[in-house]
């Protein structure tokens, strides 16, 4: 099987890169997918119930993506998303409070809310309906060779795939990047675990996303249909809070938030998982490509990680598919070295502003809570300011 590239990991990331190289090359180029996990099984994968917030920059790059049908991938994806209007910033114990909106901005949006799970079918039917993708799952790579020539991949049911270029989009204990010897360096084991559920609240959000700054980290509440919330909720010590009934659960979790949306009413399923910053110490090497989680895995304060992924995504897809269609080598190194100079300050840039929100909000040095708390004030009384710290994570470059 001949491919010009081989993308292992089928979840979001490596799922729109596919859509966007084959959109930028017009169905030309040939893609493979690789996935461990049966489709069926994707829920407890990259396709879950769980959401993410979409940054209006990465909503903007989705409508750049026309599949097979006619439609770009946003508009795909926008009846099933939840718009955010304003997002509330708040510290526990403190008098400061922010809140930054889409009009302020002159914006229609700050960003959105997609389910995974659903997003993940409109992707998975979109792939299906693209004849140059081929979309492989469940597959288990026994073997990489990388070498001047090409790529070979191996698979433990017997079958071989040969490409120009294969792309790691399979997450933060990358597979590719260890088989290309590629190292992947924990930054800062931050010591907290996130809690993933799904709460319903009294009073309706009204298009809000919230962030709550604990003595134990961050908690975030992001919009949802049906007047339901995605909960985010980092602490130190998650066992209790996994093991504790929902009842339990849920007035913890009014103590921490507060009232702002009146009583926490029901609670979903929880998850967790815990957080460390990491980053490949390369991201490119011969004929190989990290993306994504498998280049660095951010702290989720912020909501930067999946977006900061998307703009690899993009940047890649523009590089290769221009290549490709000005019939260059795709695996040639000095392209690949572009695509990591392209990336550099940008990922640079959310690594320093996410580990720099933690470091400020997670400590409770008496400086550092009054400097904090006179900082969202700040915030709170300049239009100029709040425009100037939103900017970067809204996602447009």
């Amino acid at each position: 099987m001949n491919y010009d590239i081989v993308i292992v990991g089928g979840a979001m990331t490596g799922t729109t890169l596919a859509l966007a190289l084959s959109a930028f090359t017009n169905g030309k180029m040939k893609i493979a997918v690789l996935e461990r996990q049966p489709a069926k099984q994707h829920q407890q994968s990259g396709f879950d119930a769980r959401c993410i917030a979409l940054s209006d920059g990465s909503c903007q790059k989705f409508s750049r993506i026309i599949l097979p049908d006619g439609q770009n991938l946003w508009q795909k994806i926008q009846p099933f998303s939840t718009h955010i209007e304003q997002i509330h910033v708040s510290d526990k114990g403190h008098s400061g409070i922010v809140e930054f909106s889409a009009r302020e901005s002159h914006l229609q949006q700050l960003g959105a809310v997609i389910e995974l799970q659903q997003a993940g079918q409109i992707m998975l039917q979109a792939v299906e309906q693209s004849d140059n993708i081929d979309y492989l799952c469940p597959v288990e790579i026994a073997h990489i060779e990388c070498s001047q020539d090409g790529v070979k991949i191996s698979l433990k049911n017997g079958r071989t795939l040969t490409a120009q270029l294969l792309i790691g989009a399979d997450g933060t204990k990358s597979e590719v990047a260890s088989a290309v010897n590629i190292s992947q360096e924990m930054l800062h084991d931050y010591g907290q675990t996130a809690i993933i559920a799904n709460v319903q609240t009294q009073q309706p959000h009204q298009n809000r996303a919230f962030e709550r700054f604990t003595t134990e980290g961050p908690l975030a509440l992001l919009p949802m249909k049906d007047n339901l919330m995605s909960l985010v909720w980092c602490v130190r010590h998650a066992d209790e809070l996994l093991q504790t009934d929902e009842n339990a659960f849920l007035t913890r979790l009014q103590q921490q938030f507060g009232w702002r949306l009146g009583r926490f009413q029901r609670c979903g399923q929880r998850f967790a998982y815990p957080l460390t910053l990491s980053r490949a110490a390369q991201h490119v090497q011969a004929r190989t490509v990290l993306i994504g989680n498998a280049a660095q895995t951010l702290h989720p304060i912020a909501g930067q990680g999946f977006n900061l992924g998307i703009r690899d995504v993009m940047t890649l897809a523009n590089i290769l598919s221009y290549a490709y269609l000005q019939q260059q080598e795709i695996g040639d190194d000095a392209l690949l070295q572009q695509y990591e100079n392209k990336r550099k300050a940008d990922q640079k840039q959310m690594i320093q502003l996410t580990d720099g929100l933690l470091t400020i909000f997670a400590n409770n040095l008496l400086p550092l809570q009054i400097g904090r708390n006179l900082g969202l004030m700040a915030l709170a009384q300049s239009s100029m300011l709040r425009q100037y710290f939103a900017k970067p994570t809204l996602g447009w470059i």
